[in-house]
């Protein structure tokens, strides 16, 4: 802690000395209110200061950023989340007859650097990027929703240790502009000395092409991303006597992004598409339970209330799919010379669509009586609607420029259907029970559960401002 503060310290240092000979300074701060139902809830707010400066063929930046991301989920248990982090950077970059370098340092603590050759010419650019360090991804807690649950709350932190690398090239002939690129992110799973803690095995691979034109007047971008993700979440109980794992969640994800966007002189337009699917996979073998409460509580509780003869353990499956597709135009009005006023209006539209299937296995023992129960749950959610943007930018031009810049973005919804079905293949065979000489089986005996099916909550008028909504507040000095 000592060290980050000196660290944050000498940037801020850096940063007012900075001022005095610098080209490019940005301070900005944005917020962003994606949900906020009853049951439902999700929020983001940032702030940055950013400057930098040319010496001969080298650039010097620093920054200092404070994030804070929370949510909320219901589901049997109350799930939140709460990340809050302030991230300080500096960095270089050299810039030679073939060749560049670059460093950058943080204090996550995170050390990233990156070499690239190019033509004088600039016809083909070559660039590997290295980094390496951690990365603390929060706190997730779980509260019952009664009080005399097993457990009443799990806290647990989130910190993750990643190793990431980076190939990319790109060519410029005549107008046209072309781009691939390749990274790989692993990470490896570490022991903190914590009560409750996360930890995560994961191994990412994405895929990026590119293709630009530059017209007389204007310019056709076009990109595609493929991203395949294997991950493993596991949650661990530590005491002094040994570590157990109370939670266990192997997960594929697999992501497809398409863009393309047009810019003409005052016009920007564009086009996303975006498919999402996983996989939430469960492990037959003992010890590999999805959830297994029990593993969560101390030794103490167990042998003072007994629990050793109650014994709870979910495993789950999961498959979930959802595509979005986004696109609209912008359109600017600059007034003025020196001082130049420029309102800028955006309207998109969009479609999105998605659905979890979900098959959850409940085991319970107590003494010698085994029961078990399967619930299977299907959600759906289709949704049409529009995003406006407003934005306003005032900026003085000449020896010293500044910019003053401030937006606002809001999700208006034309149609949302959510539908949440609870149900089960067979509704009529009670919940099974067994003793250890007649063992229950799953497909035996379910517990009924009815269907259901509901909307999210509140008319349409009522979800604006309080959903999709994002500001932002920006200003920029350039010498």
């Amino acid at each position: 802690m000592r060290t980050t503060k000196k660290i944050q310290l000498a940037l801020g240092l850096a940063f007012n000395a900075a001022f005095a000979v610098s080209n490019t300074g940005l301070a900005d701060c944005g917020g962003l209110f994606l949900l906020h139902l009853s049951d439902k809830q999700f929020s983001a707010k940032s702030c940055s200061i950013k400057d930098s400066f040319t010496v001969d063929n080298f650039n010097v930046h620093g920054a200092f950023h404070h994030i804070a991301i929370q949510g909320r989920y219901t589901e049997g248990w109350h799930i939140k989340g709460l990340n809050k982090l302030n991230i300080a950077n500096a960095g270089f970059e050299g810039h030679f007859k073939n060749f560049s370098l670059g460093v950058n340092v943080n204090t996550l603590p995170f050390v990233s650097s990156t070499v690239s050759m190019h033509r004088k010419d600039s016809l083909f650019t070559a660039s590997a990027n290295i980094a390496r360090g951690s990365i603390n991804l929060g706190n997730i807690s779980w509260i019952a929703e009664r009080e005399n649950d097993i457990i009443n709350k799990i806290s647990a932190d989130w910190e993750m240790h990643a190793l990431y690398r980076a190939l990319s090239a790109n060519s410029k002939i005549d107008n046209h502009y072309i781009g691939l690129s390749l990274a790989h992110v692993k990470t490896y799973p570490r022991n903190p000395e914590k009560t409750y803690y996360i930890r995560d095995s994961a191994s990412v691979i994405i895929l990026g092409a590119n293709y630009g034109h530059q017209f007389n007047k204007s310019r056709l971008d076009a990109g595609y991303t493929y991203t395949d993700a294997d991950m493993t979440l596991y949650g661990i109980y530590h005491s002094e006597e040994s570590r157990k794992r109370f939670m266990y969640m192997p997960m594929e994800i697999s992501l497809h992004m398409l863009y393309a966007t047009w810019k003409l002189d005052k016009l920007r337009t564009h086009l996303e598409y975006a498919h999402l699917a996983g996989k939430l996979h469960s492990n037959p073998n003992r010890f590999y339970e999805t959830l297994a409460l029990n593993r969560a509580l101390p030794a103490s509780v167990i042998k003072g209330i007994s629990f050793a003869f109650l014994q709870k353990t979910f495993r789950a499956d999961a498959d979930f799919n959802a595509f979005a597709i986004l696109g609209g135009a912008s359109y600017r009005w600059p007034h003025g010379r020196r001082y130049v006023f420029t309102p800028i209006a955006g309207l998109d539209v969009f479609g999105a669509s998605g659905k979890i299937n979900f098959n959850k296995d409940i085991e319970t023992t107590i003494l010698t009586t085994h029961q078990h129960s399967n619930e299977k749950i299907l959600r759906k959610i289709n949704s049409i609607g529009s995003l406006l943007t407003l934005e306003c930018e005032f900026r003085k031009e000449g020896p010293v420029s500044i910019a003053l810049q401030y937006g606002i973005s809001q999700l208006i919804p034309f149609y949302i259907d959510y539908k949440d079905y609870d149900a089960n293949e067979n509704k009529d065979g009670p919940a099974h029970s067994s003793s250890p000489g007649n063992p229950g089986t799953g497909d035996s005996g379910t517990q009924e559960v009815k269907d259901k099916a509901g909307s999210l909550d509140g008319r349409i008028s009522d979800l604006i401002f309080r959903n999709g909504f994002a500001t932002h507040l920006g200003i920029s000095v350039r010498f």
